[in-house]
């Protein structure tokens, strides 16, 4: 017994888990007192007539509680009990205040972030800018669709805490590190994310500012995640490429519509201010995705005009969207790929086929009015913000 002890005292849960060590001591304490306490009453005490009674006592003896049910009677059942009210009390003291401790030390790792994401299906937040603050606000105003947000940053702890009291709506947990790392995004359940949104980080200050953490990051998270969806913001379009070989699935140049703004301000200056007038803080008139009814699948793009006009004769539909899983034909090879396999796949690729799409979205504005409409499309649509409202 002292031999498994001692080895259990050299282990690594014994060494790591103080929660354990707590559990342990009160199991110890409480088979050794109340087999003590029944052996010395019983038989002269009808108040101990099993071990359970003994157990029984020594709860309510180290909390002090003192019900008055079982009463030691004999000289050493009162020694036992002398010993028990001067030692329980710290034996109790022990293990609250390491329980407490652990709690404590959770909230410091929370704070620090430091602790391990437990959430599925949530979004990340990987590094930080000034345009952050903004996503955050916009999501903030929209139906939650995630279980929570993760911020994998390197921001000052005083900003943390007032962004996670600000955006409390949002469920916001924060991990704290390099989010190129590997430990890190597994620390933020990398694995178990929905998606990921990767900015341009200026959250370490000794970080080099560019894209390569950005394709890297990508990296990492289509190898620890090949299911999660990747929307990066890069700073060089030249890197365009990259991070299409990276895998990811949605890509934002910096200044990629400045030249266009610009031309239509000289030619067209409607159209820029439209855009701006869209994409305000709080427009007259928001652009919103919508799911195409269920009693609309199969029929026309025509039978959807109709629909939204029956529903709100001031909305105004723009056009179709559908998403479209990429098809690779790889996944119909032969686990132990073979001449034959590479062979067909030559040939279905110099066809044009078998090929991942770049883009799984697909957009059409004002389709044909007999375009027919399937599970996978949406429909884009200006509504007037007090009219979505009083829908919501």
């Amino acid at each position: 017994m002292l031999k498994r002890l001692r080895r259990l005292k050299r282990s690594r849960l014994w060494k790591k888990n103080a929660f354990f060590r707590a559990t342990l001591l009160i199991v110890i304490s409480t088979v050794i007192v109340a087999w003590l306490i029944f052996v010395a009453e019983k038989g002269s005490n009808k108040n101990f007539n099993s071990f359970w009674d003994g157990v029984w006592w020594f709860f309510v003896t180290i909390s002090t509680v003192g019900y008055g049910d079982k009463v030691p009677g004999t000289p050493v059942g009162k020694i036992i009990a002398v010993f028990m009210m001067l030692f329980g009390v710290a034996i109790l003291s022990v293990v609250t205040a390491t329980i407490s401790s652990i709690f404590v030390a959770q909230k410091l790792k929370e704070g620090k972030g430091l602790q391990e994401i437990k959430f599925k299906d949530h979004l990340l937040l990987c590094g930080w800018n000034g345009k952050c603050d903004e996503i955050l606000s916009i999501l903030e105003k929209q139906p939650k669709e995630f279980p929570g947000i993760v911020l994998i940053n390197q921001l000052p702890e005083e900003t943390i805490v007032e962004l996670l009291a600000r955006y409390e709506s949002l469920n916001l947990r924060f991990v704290r590190g390099d989010f190129t790392k590997e430990n890190v995004l597994i620390r933020a359940g990398g694995k178990s994310a929905r998606i990921a949104v990767i900015v341009p980080d200026e959250s370490a200050p000794l970080a080099k500012k560019g894209d390569e953490r950005t394709i890297l990051t990508t990296l990492s998270l289509k190898t620890l995640n090949p299911k999660i969806r990747v929307i990066v913001h890069i700073l060089d379009r030249e890197n365009y490429t990259h991070l299409s070989k990276a895998k990811a699935d949605e890509i934002v140049v910096s200044d990629a519509y400045t030249s266009h703004l610009l031309a239509n301000y000289v030619i067209a200056p409607g159209v820029p201010l439209f855009l701006d007038r869209v994409f305000s803080d709080d427009p007259d008139v928001q652009l919103n995705q919508r799911s195409v009814p269920e009693e609309l699948i199969g029929k026309t793009y025509d039978d959807l005009k109709a629909y939204c006009q029956n529903r709100n004769p001031r909305d105004i539909l723009l056009g179709l969207g559908e998403i479209k899983e990429p098809f690779d034909l790889s996944t119909l090879m032969s686990a132990d790929y073979s001449y034959l396999d590479e062979f067909i796949m030559r040939k279905f690729q110099e066809a044009g086929l078998g090929k991942k799409e770049e883009n799984r979205i697909r957009i059409q504005l004002a389709p044909e009015g007999n375009t027919k409409l399937n599970s996978s499309h949406f429909y884009l649509i200006l509504e007037r913000a007090a009219d979505e409202k009083a829908k919501g």
